[in-house]
């Protein structure tokens, strides 16, 4: 999808919100299909990244189709904006974590030693 900058706020907030369903749902099949983590540790190290963070690194991907356009328009954005969605991707990732607890009756803790050892 190509975009101009935003005028409004209310286009700031739409570009933000496809933005960040994109990178979501790149973070979903990295996490399931590629990365050599369990996802739920995949998760976690993506869980402190901000929008612009996991959209730079998910951009090119056809999964995504973030563009470098697109990376540029999410630097210009205002930080309130960037801010919030970058809380709600936060949010959505706590929840994949959480949700991958209960379903495979593992916790994240757990695994931390595994993974992180020291």
């Amino acid at each position: 999808m190509r975009y101009e900058k935003p005028k409004t706020k209310k286009g700031w907030e739409e570009f933000a919100k496809d933005i960040s369903e994109r990178v979501a749902e790149a973070l979903d099949y990295f996490c399931w299909n590629i990365s050599g983590d369990p996802a739920i540790v995949c998760y976690a190290n993506h869980s402190d990244l901000a929008l612009y963070e996991l959209a730079e690194e998910f951009a090119g991907w056809s999964v995504s189709g973030i563009t470098e356009e697109e990376l540029e328009l999410l630097r210009e954005m205002p930080d309130d904006i960037h801010d919030k969605y970058s809380r709600k991707l936060q949010r959505q990732i706590e929840r994949a974590i959480r949700n991958i607890e209960k379903e495979f009756g593992v916790k994240l803790e757990d695994l931390e030693e595994e993974y992180y050892p020291g």
